[in-house]
């Protein structure tokens, strides 16, 4: 690992645990420092533990404390209109007798110390596969852009925008490529959605969050399938991390752990928990089912996270490839996930297996339609 990835590592563990910062003397390689934090959509958070530190904070240029400050200060303005979105979205809800629960996103951003400080994305919400074309009409009337498929044909969410703000309508919290994983978590997902939910107040709106022991996996679930796919990056496992900190005392490790069983993730949840608890600083008692013999595949999980940035957008196929053709785009699309799977595969076999398989198959089929049906 690079000076410039410890450094990186060593600030971001201190904007969420507090502490002061070891740097090494003379270290200058800021600019990497910085392009890693925002690669991971950490930025906020590693500026403020920056700026906040009289020594380091001292060092640098007035522009750079400048320019890390606006991105402060954008993202707290971020925060603002989507809690007010998250209001608007809920009430109009409320107001057609649609349950909805609220998830990720801004409900997980209360978990840190400082919320505004954890970068901003879009808002899910939850309606479920019965009031899920309801839900889409009512969000409907208030959206200013709408995806061209019809609500009906999506599996699992229906994307709009409300102002400037991505909302995703759910069907389902997700969905699983293997039929029968997908049956149990299903029946997990119905469960933890319906019953148990955890009230926040927004604005003087209550929004409803998930029960918490299905939102321990849920949230891991969600940066382990993307992990799988195409990548993941730091904030995801910051998100995870703060929401098993602060609700330690109220998830039910057994009824945790059969999650986990049946959904046969307790390998990789145990090898992630090593990255909490490692390079992020997390007790290794607020970790639930920690096992320190998995920590030998932490340097490559992190070294991966690191390389391909928040959901790998920095992977080389997500680059710009439009003057690609059709089937050269395909083959080449192949091949960078076939490579990567391979290495992924020495880490977690039977779970590399399964999704490349259905990734494959999901290829091959795009290409029936597109050009041999």
């Amino acid at each position: 690992m690079s000076g410039a990835s410890k450094v990186f590592l060593e600030l971001l563990r201190v904007s969420i645990w507090g502490g002061v910062a070891r740097v090494p003397d003379g270290f200058k390689d800021w600019g990497t420092v910085f392009t890693l934090a925002k690669k991971q959509s950490v930025l906020c958070l590693v500026a403020h533990a920056v700026l906040s530190d009289p020594v380091i904070g001292g060092d640098l240029e007035e522009d750079v404390k400048t320019q890390l400050k606006s991105h402060v200060v954008a993202n707290m303005g971020a925060h603002r209109m989507l809690n007010s979105t998250v209001v608007q979205v809920v009430s109009a809800l409320d107001a057609a007798g649609v349950p909805s629960v609220l998830l990720k996103g801004q409900a997980l951003a209360r978990n840190y110390p400082i919320p505004e400080l954890r970068a901003c994305g879009d808002i899910d919400i939850y309606a479920g596969p019965e009031n899920y074309l309801k839900a889409c009409e009512v969000l409907g009337y208030l959206a200013t852009w709408k995806e061209a498929r019809r609500p009906e044909d999506n599996l699992k969410h229906y994307d709009i925008r409300i102002g400037k703000t991505p909302v995703e309508i759910h069907r389902y919290s997700d969905v699983n490529v293997s039929k029968y994983y997908n049956k149990i978590y299903q029946a997990y997902s119905h469960e933890g959605l319906n019953h148990e939910l955890r009230p926040m107040d927004f604005l003087g709106t209550i929004v409803y969050t998930p029960a918490d022991d299905f939102n321990a996996f849920y949230i891991f679930n969600h940066l382990w399938h993307h992990f799988l796919i195409s990548g993941i990056g730091l904030r995801q496992f910051c998100d995870w991390m703060m929401f098993l900190h602060v609700r330690k005392d109220e998830i039910d490790r057994a009824k945790l752990k059969k999650i986990i069983d049946d959904m046969d993730l307790m390998r990789p949840w145990q090898t992630f928990g090593c990255v909490l608890v490692d390079e992020l600083g997390m007790p290794e008692d607020e970790f639930p089912f920690y096992d320190s013999r998995k920590r030998n595949k932490v340097s490559k999980v992190i070294a991966r996270v690191l390389e391909e940035g928040n959901f790998g957008k920095e992977r080389e196929m997500y680059k710009d490839r439009s003057k690609e053709g059709y089937f050269q785009g395909k083959v080449k699309s192949l091949y960078l996930h076939f490579s990567r799977s391979i290495q992924l595969f020495i880490m977690f076999p039977s779970h590399t297996l399964r999704q490349f398989g259905y990734t494959f198959r999901r290829g091959m089929l795009a290409v029936w339609k597109d050009k041999l049906n």
